[in-house]
């Protein structure tokens, strides 16, 4: 049966996201923890750790080592699994980004594990090319939207910097550092995304870019897009109020329909409309192939990118041991998404162009 409308739950249990550390973190600040939502006994990464949440279902101790399991010899999870059980704590010192995934990357310094490693290296690169595009387009002075596509820029680099700080197993799992840090993250992917749009309803002329009538519009819809994501990431991890609380009679679904339009539906739906107003533009005002096949590319690596995310991060997992997931190969294709969007946007701000050109534009 397929998860409801709003559920992480699969998402969580399969791959690496920001949500997923703050739907750990109220699951796991909750008076009564679903444990073995958090710590899966089938799970090949939480298995040594036999939790359990049910006192009733404890194992019996083996004869003379009253530590370990009768029958599997594993370590003997107490009758009563609570927050401040040692095994309980070893389980969420160890664990990396997810929800009771089969396979995760080890928190740094736990089981030799150095975090990440391929996605920091790719965020940090990513974070360079955006450092680099920015001031590449901040040298031409006469090209049609061009401090609002530094203003994308700029955001895409932050959301480098919290991939690093977020889902690069650096930081142990329910912490209130990771909550508040995972917060940001979503609300900056939430902006991000509206910025992007921003820039195609700019790109259309409506009002002149780089003035205060296309500029102040711009950032207060950032405004409004970056603080109630934020709030709604805090609630949902630090449980400030009920509402975003997940039912305790269904815990597993994890579902959190606010969360998941904001940071999933928007997000693809502004990509998608950015990309049929820039081809609009391309096509039918400016009559250009190029450009439109430029932009048809940035939105066809942006859609791979999400079907290598979610669908090759267990695999790759189980295939490196914990090593990496799909994380590093979306950060690839995302980064070249950006640069074939920039280079889209040069097509058309070309001086041989023509000054009339920019004028219709």
């Amino acid at each position: 049966m397929p998860d409801p409308f709003g559920s992480f739950q699969w998402i969580c249990n399969h791959t690496v996201l920001p949500q997923c550390n703050l739907i750990f973190s109220q699951l796991y600040r909750a008076e009564s923890p679903p444990l073995t939502t958090l710590f899966p006994d089938e799970s090949e990464f939480f298995t040594e750790f036999n939790i359990v949440s049910d006192p009733s279902a404890a194992p019996t101790c083996r004869p003379g080592n009253p530590h370990t399991d009768a029958v599997t010899g594993r370590p003997l999870q107490s009758a009563r699994s609570s927050r401040e059980d040692p095994i309980v704590q070893a389980a969420r010192s160890v664990a990396g980004t997810g929800v009771g995934a089969n396979c995760e990357i080890p928190r740094v310094g736990q089981r030799d594990s150095p975090g990440d490693i391929a996605l920091i290296v790719l965020s940090a690169l990513s974070l360079l090319m955006a450092i680099i595009l920015s001031v590449t387009a901040s040298r031409r002075k006469a090209a049609v939207g061009r401090v609002e596509l530094r203003f994308l820029l700029f955001l895409y680099g932050i959301h480098c910097v919290f991939q690093i700080l977020t889902i690069s197993s650096l930081f142990e799992q329910g912490g209130l550092g990771l909550s508040v840090m995972s917060s940001i993250h979503v609300a900056f992917v939430a902006t991000l995304f509206w910025v992007l749009l921003g820039n195609g309803l700019i790109a259309t002329q409506f009002v002149e870019d780089g003035t205060a009538a296309a500029l102040a519009p711009l950032i207060l819809f950032a405004i409004l897009f970056f603080i109630p994501t934020l709030y709604i990431g805090l609630d949902t991890s630090l449980g400030w109020t009920s509402v975003f609380r997940f039912d305790t009679d269904s815990p597993d679904e994890l579902k959190n329909i606010t969360l998941f339009v904001l940071t999933l539906i928007w997000p693809a739906a502004a990509a998608f409309l950015y990309t049929i107003i820039m081809l609009y533009i391309t096509l039918v005002v400016l009559k250009e192939t190029k450009p439109a096949l430029l932009y048809f590319g940035a939105f066809a690596l942006f859609a791979g990118a999400q079907v290598v995310f979610f669908l090759a991060s267990q695999p790759l997992c189980n295939t490196s041991n914990g090593k990496v997931n799909s994380a590093f190969l979306a950060t690839l294709l995302e980064s070249a998404s950006v640069g074939v969007l920039y280079l889209a946007w040069k097509s058309i701000t070309e001086d041989d162009w023509g000054e009339e050109v920019y004028g219709i534009y």
